[in-house]
């Protein structure tokens, strides 16, 4: 049997909220999400990366729209997961902009977080744009919604 999460993550990889707006984020997806199987919030030392699990597609540079080769995207995350994921601008294959692997275009969804708060199974439809605001409000920053399947 397979599970699904929703992940809302900070924009920003290393905002962590404090421990007052966490707590009133898990109360919130509880609230949105009562029937989860599970509500936490996650909290790391390190920026870790965020992934989508098997809703995976590709991964797209938003300067010129080109896919970006799997193989290459790969190979610049395991350098960055060696020293936790600095996420300095690297210099892109396609149109040699100079972006970050958090600025690249994750279809689905991906990011970068130390701060995630999720619901495993949450058997709803989905979150909606009021949803997010409300999550923004409680954690003081923009967020990024992640669907994983696994």
């Amino acid at each position: 049997m397979s599970d699904n999460w929703i992940i809302i993550i900070p924009v920003s990889p290393q905002f962590v909220p404090s421990e007052d707006a966490q707590k009133k984020a898990v109360e919130l997806f509880n609230r949105l999400a009562p029937n989860a199987d599970e509500v936490k919030a996650n909290t790391t030392n390190d920026v870790e990366f965020v992934w989508c699990g098997g809703n995976f597609e590709r991964v797209v540079c938003p300067e010129c729209g080109q896919e970006l080769n799997t193989e290459w995207w790969r190979d610049r995350m395991e350098e960055e997961a060696k020293v936790h994921f600095p996420l300095e601008p690297l210099g892109l294959p396609c149109c040699h902009s100079k972006l970050s692997l958090n600025e690249l275009r994750y279809e689905w969804p991906q990011g970068f977080a130390r701060f995630s708060v999720e619901a495993m199974n949450p058997n709803i439809d989905g979150l909606s744009a009021e949803d997010m605001e409300k999550f923004e409000n409680l954690l003081g920053c923009k967020v990024r919604k992640i669907l994983r399947h696994l």
